[in-house]
């Protein structure tokens, strides 16, 4: 019996999925000051409401006091980007991990393998003729399984 056979894709692709997104939310729990990104991402939030009301409003008062404030938010988006840059190193190994499932997706001719009951309607996931194949399915289940592992490690 071959793995990789083209009725074990599916499995055998969300096992790699679920692998990837366990590993990587891992890695940004452990190198990201969760509570600190938190207390970014709302700071910055709320700049960006008050930008968009006065804005909205036309108060030039409101404006002015809020581009005194732009350098500091800037910093801490800054901030931000340099918490996660090792999350983003991190990918790396993954691009590898991309090519050799092309290969093993090749080799084994797995091609377009699941069809999707609303047809072909989902653009960039190798889709044809509402066919879905081993990147699309990849995507399609990374994104619940990385939702799931965020939600129960608190990394936001």
């Amino acid at each position: 019996m071959n793995f990789f056979a083209r009725e074990n894709a599916m499995l055998f692709i969300f096992i790699i999925a679920m692998v990837a997104s366990a590993i990587l939310t891992i890695i940004n729990k452990l190198l990201v000051n969760q509570e600190r990104l938190k207390e970014i991402q709302k700071y910055v939030s709320d700049y960006n409401k008050k930008l968009m009301q006065a804005t909205k409003e036309k108060n030039q008062e409101a404006i002015k006091a809020l581009e005194d404030e732009k350098q500091k938010v800037m910093q801490m988006q800054s901030e931000m980007m340099k918490m996660q840059l090792p999350v983003f190193a991190a990918l790396i190994p993954f691009f590898v991990v991309f090519a050799v499932l092309g290969n093993i997706a090749d080799s084994n001719q797995w091609g377009q393998f699941i069809n999707l009951p609303w047809g072909n309607v989902i653009p960039f996931l190798g889709l044809g003729d509402g066919k879905l194949g081993w990147l699309g399915w990849y995507i399609l289940a990374s994104f619940p399984m990385t939702s799931v592992f965020r939600r129960s490690l608190g990394v936001h």
